[in-house]
């Protein structure tokens, strides 16, 4: 089994002034989460910060969702 891509790094998001969108894959709640905000959080647990991909992000999430629970999630950009 091969790892799934990390996708588009956040840093490139920036031109485009697009968030990250979070997705729960059970069911469907989302948030918008504020990118700078997103990078330095990652930047300070050495998570590579504004190089990671922005699918590599749900990876990274820690707390269940808040609707149902799962801890299954997506990101993809939230453009303006």
């Amino acid at each position: 089994m091969t790892a799934a891509p990390a996708g588009v790094p956040l840093g490139d998001y920036r031109k485009n002034r697009a968030d990250v969108l979070l997705t729960c894959l059970d069911c469907f709640w989302r948030q918008t989460i504020d990118r700078e905000k997103l990078i330095a959080r990652l930047e300070a647990r050495g998570l590579g910060g504004e190089r990671t991909g922005i699918k590599a992000v749900a990876r990274f999430v820690t707390r269940p969702c808040p609707r149902c629970g799962s801890r299954r999630f997506d990101t993809c950009p939230a453009f303006p």
